[in-house]
């Protein structure tokens, strides 16, 4: 006959907390439910010099018996002890001893789990002590939970992720998390690029402003445009082309283009030309020229001025 295999252990064996008082069982304590399974034990090894008592023990048998225990009622299934005893009444004899050693061992086992069962702490007592040993060693130094800031940005994941999750009901989740990640990357770059750029801008076309003691028309352009000439002819192409702009300013400003005032930005001279007036376009490249010369540092050439000198003479600055 094969061996009769069973699952040790008095939780495996549990039902519901209190279902024993719910028919009407009376309740035992542990020691009491101990005392019983040596008293099943006895009987189970009489057994096999009384065969005749099978009956009237198999009969005596509860289906279940209810054990008050320090953590709460608990049943426990003993109905297998009544099975194991129709099998010995009808097994062959060769058979017999084997199913009465099957039960016996189960019981032993089961009483065993109960008497464990009521000293718990011994056990939680070590597990801990070992436990607090494992989290002192070196390795575990730096480990620690989750700070304010990382449980705010794992619920902020958590939210995207819901948001996704309508528009892809069935996302991969590992994707969905590099691809967040980039984007977030992406985003940021983008946020610090247009920013440098804005700051350039400003610095370049309306940070500086060069405020003059008188307004520029008030000197004649001749004037401007012979000292840049002067500044050029000495190799020093950045002022050249300083004054050259104010040449134009004071052109445009004494031909009425604009009302004279003298603290204007260049772009804002820019900005207060007409668009239908041709001199828009010339002096539009002059004061990018001008801009990026003067306010943005901008190494500047013998061609750069060549350029700008050119667009003067657009003007009707020669």
């Amino acid at each position: 006959m094969r061996p009769f295999r069973f699952r040790y252990g008095l939780a495996a064996l549990f039902l519901l907390a209190g279902m024993g008082q719910a028919f009407g069982i009376q309740a035992i304590t542990t020691a009491q439910y101990i005392e019983q399974l040596q008293g099943y034990e006895s009987q189970v090894a009489e057994l096999a010099s009384a065969p005749q008592k099978a009956v009237a023990f198999r009969d005596s048998l509860p289906e279940e018996l209810t054990v008050h225990t320090s953590r709460g009622d608990v049943a426990v299934d003993v109905s297998f002890l009544g099975n194991a005893l129709n099998r010995f009444l009808t097994a062959p004899a060769v058979d017999k001893p084997d199913i009465l050693a099957a039960a016996g061992a189960r019981l032993k086992a089961m009483r065993a789990e109960a008497e464990l069962y009521e000293q718990p702490d011994r056990a939680d007592n070590a597990a801990r002590k070992r436990l607090d040993e494992i989290l002192n060693a070196r390795e575990f130094d730096q480990v620690r939970g989750p700070n304010a800031l990382e449980l705010l940005w794992q619920r902020f994941l958590t939210w995207i992720g819901k948001q996704l999750r309508k528009i892809n009901p069935n996302p991969d989740i590992e994707d969905l998390g590099q691809w967040f990640v980039w984007g977030v990357i992406a985003l940021a770059a983008a946020t610090a690029g247009v920013w440098l750029y804005r700051i350039s801008q400003q610095s370049i076309g309306t940070g500086g402003r060069e405020i003059l003691p008188f307004s520029p028309s008030s000197r004649n352009w001749r004037e401007w445009l012979a000292d840049a000439r002067e500044r050029a002819a000495q190799g020093e192409w950045r002022e050249a082309i300083h004054f050259g702009f104010w040449a134009a300013v004071s052109r445009l400003e004494s031909e009425g283009v604009w009302p004279p005032d003298k603290t204007r930005t260049p772009r804002e001279y820019l900005n207060a030309i007409p668009g239908s007036n041709l001199s828009r376009e010339p002096f539009a490249a002059m004061t990018r020229k001008f801009e990026s010369s003067w306010y943005g540092s901008r190494p500047t050439t013998e061609a750069d001025f060549a350029q700008f000198s050119a667009h003067l003479e657009r003007l009707g600055c020669r």
